[in-house]
């Protein structure tokens, strides 16, 4: 990352104010993407691979939190039981994978 600061060294208060906010372009090619500039002639190009990347991400997220309402409501009523021996087997296996993921 490469920060430049071209103003003086003054003590002129930073701006907190936020630009405008992405939208998610998903019908472009891969290397499309948008460009979004400040006022001050700053800008952030974002490619639609990683708008894609983040929509995948949030969908994950909800499918993960579904799924844990699932089954917070199998052990409330007490219908959720746990393979002592499939969990070991994957704690250990998970511990001894490279990169800790099996």
């Amino acid at each position: 990352m490469k920060i430049q600061n071209n103003g003086s060294t003054g003590s002129a208060p930073l701006e907190s104010t936020r630009t405008q906010p992405a939208s998610h372009d998903l019908g472009g090619s891969a290397g499309a993407g948008q460009i979004i500039a400040g006022h001050d002639g700053d800008s952030v190009s974002i490619s639609s691979l990683s708008a894609r990347v983040s929509d995948a991400n949030a969908a994950e997220g909800q499918q993960r939190a579904s799924r844990v309402s699932e089954l917070a409501a199998l052990h409330s009523r007490g219908g959720y039981q746990v393979n002592s021996n499939n969990l070991s087997n994957s704690l250990v296996s998970q511990a001894l994978s490279p990169g800790g993921k099996a």
